[in-house]
């Protein structure tokens, strides 16, 4: 029996499907938890979106903000990236601060595209978790012998020269690498030496410094894996010199995780593979392109913080209610807060249901943030940034008509932009049209600070 193969982009409106692929698909989105399956990019928590809904009024299927492959039954979905992988490439290559490859449409066909993305993300938090060095940790080590080393232990070598009358018992403290994290962290790069069909080999998809750092490892911990590291990572322990070492340890787990697997003893049927939200990656994109873009001013990302910025509602007696947390705070060096900045990854196209292309509820979110940010009397922007689309709202009404205000406070401004997510540039230069967001968001801070 052929496989059935359901191939989508990500926001897009599916292909025409037969009765049975339709069937097959409610199915699948019924039985797939989205958490089980997300790898995380980065410190965002997972919503509740669909991988896909049905539009009633066009008698469609529309998928969500996931990219991904999912295997259910006999069948598998794939949902990849709407504006290509040399866009997705790209954005990824920011957020991590490197440069990364197109390998081609043979990564599609051998469906390893995903795959390289994944390994490019593991890689990143290799190197960062390797920053300072492998991940030691401090333990005893007991010496015997004519000399001292460290801290002697007078009853232990008092029961040892019962024996031999020239011998010192001590005790000094010694690095060695946390066998655990080691093991994990092996453990993920073979299983995606296998996923990249590089197994047995050094893996040609890290980098120079990322093979180096396994290297090290493997000659602290041998050649031989320890599989049942996985079910051990509980009982880590982390310390300041390994902390860094955390979210590898994270992301190393989840892809030992979502190997394939057979369905539950009791016989109903789980959907498996990997999903990555765009929205996640769109907003970390978007934040590191304000933080390259605008130097003068400090750009903060809050998904990376878990402190809250502000609270929408307090009481006299210090009570607090429904923290506020915008994806994007832009400062002055006085720390005044000029701007404040949602990256949403949406398309803005006019429906039945939504005439302006714009959420009612991304409007009352901003206009929250509006209210609790910034110094009552003085100016401060908001801004919507999603990816520019030639039949949506932002680019073809809303922008033009840019700032728009708040009713109730002129002060408080809010502008829509949008970024075209098919615009690439060579190097690391940007492209025209981040140019044209940094200009228009360098013209609105410079009202702020007036």
């Amino acid at each position: 029996m052929n496989k059935r193969l359901v191939i989508v982009s990500d926001c897009s409106l599916f292909p025409s499907l037969s009765r049975d692929d339709e069937d097959w698909l409610k199915r699948l989105i019924q039985a797939t938890d989205v958490s089980s399956v997300l790898l995380p990019v980065g410190a965002r928590r997972p919503d509740d979106e669909p991988i896909a809904v049905y539009e009633s009024t066009i008698g469609r299927w529309r998928a969500g903000r996931y990219i991904g492959e999912l295997q259910f039954e006999n069948g598998i979905l794939r949902i990849e990236p709407r504006f290509g992988m040399p866009s997705l490439l790209r954005w990824l290559g920011e957020i991590w601060g490197m440069r990364l490859f197109d390998g081609g449409g043979a990564l599609k066909e051998q469906g390893l595209w995903l795959w390289v993305i994944i390994a490019h993300l593991w890689g990143g938090k290799l190197s960062a978790a390797a920053k300072h060095g492998l991940p030691y940790r401090r333990s005893d080590a007991i010496h015997i012998g004519p000399a001292m080393r460290g801290k002697l232990l007078p009853i232990q070598t008092a029961l040892v020269r019962a024996v031999r009358d020239d011998h010192l018992v001590s005790k000094t403290r010694i690095r060695v690498v946390d066998r655990l994290i080691g093991e994990i962290t092996l453990l993920a790069a073979q299983h995606l030496n296998g996923a990249l069909g590089t197994k047995g080999r050094r893996a040609s998809w890290l980098s120079e410094r990322g093979r180096d750092i396994l290297d090290e490892l493997k000659s602290f911990l041998g050649t031989h894996r320890d599989e049942g590291a996985v079910h051990k990572a509980h009982s880590i322990r982390y310390t300041p010199i390994t902390e860094g070492y955390r979210p590898l340890v994270e992301i190393s787990l989840s892809i030992l995780a979502r190997k394939p697997r057979l369905p539950e003893a009791a016989g109903k049927a789980q959907s498996h593979g990997l999903l990555l939200d765009m929205a996640e990656i769109w907003e970390l994109y978007i934040a590191k392109l304000l933080q390259a873009g605008l130097p003068y001013f400090r750009v903060l990302h809050t998904g990376r913080t878990k402190h809250n910025f502000q609270w929408l509602l307090t009481n006299g007696s210090g009570g607090v209610l429904q923290s506020l947390r915008p994806d994007i705070v832009v400062l002055d060096n006085h720390d005044q807060c000029l701007a404040i900045v949602d990256a949403k990854y949406k398309n803005t196209r006019s429906n039945s249901n939504n005439v302006n292309g714009v959420l009612r509820e991304d409007l009352y979110q901003l206009s929250a943030y509006l209210s609790g940010f910034g110094n009552p009397g003085h100016r401060l922007e908001g801004i919507l940034i999603y990816p520019e689309d030639d039949d949506g709202q932002v680019k073809s009404v809303l922008s033009s008509n840019n700032p728009w205000w708040l009713t109730s406070n002129h002060n408080r401004y809010l502008s829509f932009m949008s970024v075209d997510g098919t615009d690439t540039a060579p190097g690391s230069s940007l492209s025209g049209s981040e140019q044209v967001l940094i200009r228009d968001i360098e013209a609105r801070l410079g009202l702020a600070r007036e």
